[in-house]
């Protein structure tokens, strides 16, 4: 680029500049309008005291029902696959909306036809539970929150959703997809 060039791009932009400053910014008569202050929301680790509480909340809240409440669901398309499990995962606190619901029935179609494919079903894998197929790699979490062995905890379907729904939160917590251990994007 020639020197001539580049004097006449700079004191084009100078010029754009200035014209833009003097007549662009103009004075209002409206008072400034305050920005909200942001929520900041800071995740630490939980001490063993609060652990505890957790678990104790996590297995009175899932284990004391044993039939499912009526539950309105959220308006989903008909082609929908496995609404049937709505009402359970709703009560266990999966969100009532209809993106959410969705990707929930397509999850559970994908993983097992929407059957919970428990320990005992002949087609159970050995290495992933229930409905929302909890992987054995959360052995220990949930055996720990449940109180009992993975394999009959998560063959509870109200416990398996339950779970399905504490991994995706925890996930969305993080800002992070939710639904990452199903890989469904």
């Amino acid at each position: 680029m020639n020197i001539k060039r580049l004097l006449l791009l700079s004191f084009t932009t100078y010029g754009l500049c200035a014209l833009w400053a003097i007549t662009g910014v103009q004075g209002t008569s409206d008072t400034p309008k305050t920005l909200p202050t942001p929520v900041t929301v800071t995740l630490g680790m939980l001490t063993p005291q609060q652990q505890q509480e957790r678990i104790q909340e996590l297995s009175t809240t899932t284990t004391t029902t044993t039939t499912i409440p009526t539950t309105t669901v959220a308006p989903v398309p008909v082609e929908t696959k496995c609404q049937e499990w709505f009402p359970t995962a709703i009560s266990v606190g999966w969100p009532n909306n209809p993106e959410t619901l969705q990707k929930l029935g397509r999850l559970l179609w994908k993983e097992t036809r929407c059957q919970n494919v428990s320990y005992t079903h002949p087609q159970f894998n050995g290495h992933d539970h229930g409905v929302a197929q909890i992987n054995q790699i959360h052995r220990a979490y949930v055996e720990q929150l449940f109180s009992g062995p993975m394999k009959e905890s998560m063959s509870d379907p109200t416990l398996n959703l339950r779970y399905a729904f504490i991994l995706y939160s925890e996930l969305e917590a993080q800002g992070r997809c939710g639904w990452q251990p199903w890989s469904l994007g």
